[in-house]
């Protein structure tokens, strides 16, 4: 059986070609593609994915039939994968954060500029060829995006230090705030208009977003490329009992009950063994990542997210009417997307019904 260490002698692209190539087929790379997708979906380790990808590739070579006749739907024959890896303790879950602070002005750039685009094609829906920008406008797109990107940098860091219940309170105060920015941006200048041109302005707006994000980008990378020393430093028992909540929390969705089960379980047996934690069970994030995800609670928050995404769109889509009501107040762009957020949330509160 053919296995390879995805990270060191293959590539993500290497991994599709092969099943694309298996049977010159591109449903097979579709299908390796549903594969790896659990690896932004549910946190997996990318090189464990790939490893099982290609443990599976031999199959579709030697039987010519589609991966997915021979396997499954593809998130569910590599969930019982991970679930198996899992039971022999190995480590499946990445635990590694995936919003630094470093990430805010770049990916903050980055969804600024996608911003200004949406906001041209709703402008352009509303107005037509020509708009009033107002500080608001412009400003816009830079708080919104800056805006979540810190709210998710700092969700992350919440959660790994503290419960559910105080990561949850300080998301809603966050928010709150946000929204009464975002709320005073659009409607508090909308009476203050800086300059009256073609919406398409905008369309510069997101290209010059893009450019800074670009130029930050490579100034970080030249700074992460520094040689930095690190003096060795031994973590004493609590530092390390909180770091594995928060791994648990952080990475793998599980509630605050299992969560101080699993922390207390690792204090009894330190305290028998008369050992430390790390000696015991090696680094946090290693031992955290040997504990499968509770799906049901991920689905749930997901659910919920799809849910908040929806009184967004209502917003795009209707809040003209706190202007004037009237038909030619509603957005027909916002409303596409409030349907599409509506299908999206009926989606994820019915999978969640399913994980039952």
């Amino acid at each position: 059986m053919e296995e390879r260490d995805g990270s060191a002698t293959a590539s993500t692209s290497d991994v599709l070609q092969a099943y694309r190539d298996a049977r010159a087929q591109a449903e097979d790379e579709t299908w390796a593609s549903r594969v790896l997708a659990l690896s932004v979906t549910q946190g997996v380790r990318l090189d464990v994915l790939e490893r099982e990808l290609w443990g599976a590739l031999e199959l579709v070579r030697e039987s010519g039939e589609p991966a997915e006749d021979l396997y499954g739907p593809a998130q569910e024959w590599a969930q019982d994968r991970i679930e198996e890896r899992v039971a022999r303790g190995q480590r499946v879950v990445d635990s590694v954060a995936d919003t630094e602070w470093r990430d805010v002005p770049v990916v903050g750039s980055v969804v600024a500029g996608i911003l200004s685009l949406l906001i041209l094609a709703v402008w352009w829906a509303r107005d037509g060829l020509t708009t009033d920008y107002t500080a608001g406008l412009l400003l816009l797109p830079v708080a919104s995006g800056f805006g979540i990107i810190l709210a998710l940098a700092t969700w992350e860091r919440v959660l790994r230090r503290h419960s559910w219940t105080i990561a949850v309170t300080i998301g809603l105060v966050l928010a709150a705030v946000g929204v009464g920015l975002l709320t005073w941006l659009v409607w508090g200048t909308r009476g203050e208009v800086v300059a009256t041109g073609s919406v398409f302005w905008l369309a510069a707006l997101s290209a010059a977003h893009f450019g800074v994000a670009a130029l930050l980008e490579r100034v970080l990378q030249s700074q992460d490329r520094r040689p930095r020393p690190r003096p060795a430093r031994v973590r004493d028992d609590k530092e390390w009992e909180r770091d594995l909540a928060g791994a648990l929390r952080f990475r793998l969705d599980l509630r605050e009950t299992q969560v101080r089960d699993i922390v207390r379980e690792a204090r009894a047996h330190t305290v028998e063994s008369g050992r430390s934690p790390e000696e015991d069970f090696g680094a946090a994030d290693g031992y955290a990542a040997s504990f499968p995800r509770d799906r049901r609670a991920a689905a749930r928050r997901i659910a919920w997210a799809r849910s908040a995404m929806v009184l967004v769109a209502a917003f795009l889509a209707f809040g003209g009417l706190l202007d004037r009501l009237a038909w030619a107040e509603v957005s027909w762009v916002g409303l596409t997307v409030l349907v599409l957020a509506g299908g999206l949330a009926t989606s994820a509160w019915r999978r969640y019904l399913a994980e039952g």
